[in-house]
């Protein structure tokens, strides 16, 4: 600062004095654009001549605290009235932090699908989180936390609620992102499979296995399946006089499960019904029934015919999707999906050629050794022996490297072929005991495609109790088939649950809110959310290049830590590599406190955390900053859209904008021109 001492180094020269004048200048395509001094900050006007911005517009203040944080989270266990009857203590501290719209839906009955719709800010997590304590504490032995599921949808998010549950008297929560949970499921049940996920597949197979016409897909191959066994058996029975309680059976059991259907059908034959029926009618039946129950339990199987049979999927999806992929993109999706598959089945041959190699030279080595007996396991199964589950392993001993991978994608349609074919999803591939729950929250559901949501709503217990919050305009991915709450539910069998809108955002400010809204322009819901409270305008900042654009942050922010030591800042890029630049800048500055945050590794303390904006959803800071909000970074395209506004909406004080070069289309006209 003017009038500090000084020592540096120029070339090999050491040089030491004190600071008399000290300015910060923006030079823009040969054209001064802006002066720094501590006299104030001057910005060319269109005609040539410089104004002076207020201070307010340069300084980052008065926030510090303003953004929630886990510790703040209140113990909603005794929401309600006490065992004595009486008004419990906390009730009213915990009434007065949220509205009345909010403390209806966190006391909804225990029962049923609750979906809430609300835009940033607006409580979703919060409503989600409080309703979970809420039916923990009224019902604490069905609502046990190992009966609980939270899905989130980063690792961030995850951490952070990890912290929140136990402040609301909740310990012991399952909180999974929802990639996480189902390959955790998928390796349990199908471990013989590869277990590393591919990071290469082609976005147009990404969308096609997350299309919502997967559901149907699925569906009508489990319906093929079923068909062509049910002919079989009514050919087999065909002129018993004894097979009418037999098929009465069979057709009334068409609401269940396949592999159900057939394990009474194998039931029954050995009893009276079974011995009532003809020799050569009770063999043959017999044959079908153990050959489709192997059918029905071979959930791989099902999964490459899904995808190897092009014919087929092309008939499913002109029914189901009509015009959803445009022509080349099917073909080019089926060629990656056979190529994989095989890879996977070839993987699995050579799997069970050597377990098969293992258990014979285990077996020749005690050939006394009684020979174990009893039904062969299915493929799938094998792989639960833990001596024989291990990696691949060569001739001499050391571990294969698996040329196989599934796509992320393939452990939702597993799970789902699984339940469709199968039954319940269980704890193992051995186990019984199937995966239920008694409550799920989904958070940002909108990022989940409505395969995914059918997996998860699979797990839940008959009462169906499940709370479901997201926004659609903070979509992060556009290629999972969630296009709005109410299609969605449509395809989930959920027509007739009913959409609570959220409409109050407590988190940003009104100018911050109104900014974001502009920023989704077309995509931008009709009802627009309504602010709690005003604060400081949303500022854009135009620079010459991005070391301009560095210095000028670095000058704001440690003003801001020397100020607000317990200040929460957030400076969000477009790309990982422009975040890198911004973070090695601010070290080098000498700010206090910055971190570069790559893998969502969120401390969730006071101090700057330089990031992506892929990284922040569902976080919340005391100030934001934007930067690099070029055209190139953010395009007039609808990704960008929901990115930006997502950035922007992280603010809950403060919200800065800089860029440099053109600046974003996206940006309003007026607050570029004012930059």
């Amino acid at each position: 600062e003017e009038g500090d001492d000084y020592d540096e180094v120029f070339g090999d020269r050491e040089v030491s004095g004190t600071v008399e004048v000290r300015r910060s200048v923006v030079i823009s395509g040969g054209v001064l654009q802006r002066v720094g001094a501590p006299q104030g900050t001057f910005v060319r006007r269109k005609d040539g001549s410089f104004r002076r911005l207020p201070m307010s517009a340069v300084k980052l203040s008065g926030g510090a605290g303003t953004a929630i944080r886990a510790e703040q989270h209140h113990r909603p266990g005794r929401l309600g009235t006490g065992q004595e009857g009486a008004e419990d203590r906390q009730l009213k501290e915990i009434t007065a932090l949220i509205d009345k719209r909010q403390f209806d839906l966190i006391t909804r009955p225990d029962s049923g699908l609750v979906v809430i719709q609300g835009g940033a800010g607006s409580g979703k997590t919060t409503i989600g989180l409080h309703r979970l304590a809420y039916l923990s504490y009224r019902d604490p032995r069905r609502f046990r936390p190992d009966r609980l599921l939270v899905i989130v949808f980063n690792d961030a998010l995850a951490r952070y609620i990890s912290g929140v549950l136990p402040a609301l008297g909740i310990n012991g929560v399952a909180i999974r992102t929802y990639e996480d949970w189902a390959r955790r499921l998928r390796q349990a049940l199908l471990p013989s499979l590869p277990a590393t996920p591919r990071d290469d597949t082609p976005g147009v197979v990404v969308r096609l296995k997350k299309h919502p016409a997967m559901l149907g897909v699925i569906d009508a191959h489990v319906a093929q399946v079923t068909e062509r066994l049910d002919g079989e058996i009514r050919a087999a029975l065909d002129g018993d006089p004894a097979a009418g309680p037999i098929l009465e059976a069979w057709e009334g059991s068409k609401g269940r499960v396949l592999a159900h259907r057939l394990h009474a059908l194998a039931t029954r034959l050995e009893g009276p019904e079974g011995r009532a029926l003809t020799s050569n009618a009770r063999v043959a039946l017999e044959r079908i029934t153990r050959r489709g129950i192997a059918t029905a339990r071979d959930v791989v199987q099902h999964w490459a015919e899904l995808f190897s049979d092009k014919r087929a999927l092309e008939r499913s999806l002109a029914t189901l999707a009509p015009g959803a992929f445009q022509e080349g993109e099917l073909e080019r999706a089926h060629a990656w999906c056979a190529a994989r598959i095989a890879e996977v089945l070839e993987h699995l041959a050579e799997r069970a050629e050597q377990k098969e190699e293992r258990r014979a030279a285990a077996e020749g080595d005690a050939e006394s050794t009684p020979r174990r007996t009893g039904p062969k396991k299915d493929a799938e199964d094998e792989g639960d022996d833990d001596e024989l589950s291990g990696p691949l392993a060569g001739v001499d001993g050391r571990e294969i490297s698996e040329r196989a991978a599934l796509d992320v994608e393939d452990d939702t349609l597993l799970l789902r072929l699984w339940q469709r074919l199968r039954g319940p999803l269980t704890r193992n591939v051995n186990s019984r005991e199937p995966v239920i729950y008694e409550h799920i929250l989904v958070d940002e559901a909108q990022d989940l495609s409505p395969v995914e949501l059918a997996v998860v709503l699979g797990t839940v217990s008959r009462a169906e109790s499940v709370t479901l919050a997201g926004d659609v305009q903070q979509r992060l991915l556009l290629d999972n088939g969630f296009t709005d709450f109410r299609s969605t539910l449509a395809l989930l069998d959920l027509s007739h649950v009913e959409v609570e809108p959220l409409k109050l955002s407590y988190r940003s400010t009104h100018e911050i809110i109104e900014f974001s809204r502009r920023v989704l322009g077309p995509l931008a819901t009709p009802d627009a959310p309504e602010a709690t409270r005003s604060g400081a305008p949303v500022e854009v900042f135009e620079f010459g290049h991005t070391g301009n654009a560095v210095a000028f942050l670095v000058e704001a922010l440690r003003e801001l830590m020397s100020n607000e030591p317990n200040a929460s800042v957030a400076v969000i890029a477009r790309f990982p590599e422009q975040a890198d630049a911004y973070a090695e800048g601010l070290i080098r500055g000498e700010v206090p406190r910055v971190r570069r945050i790559a893998e969502q590794d969120f401390p969730f303390k006071p101090g700057i955390d330089v990031t992506d904006v892929r990284q922040v959803k569902g976080l919340e800071f005391d100030y934001v900053v934007l930067v690099e909000v070029s055209e190139s970074s953010y395009p007039a395209d609808d990704e960008a859209r929901h990115l930006l506004h997502i950035g922007a909406t992280r603010a809950a004080h403060q919200l800065w904008i800089l860029y440099t070069g053109k600046p974003s289309p996206l940006l309003p006209k007026e607050l570029i021109e004012g930059s």
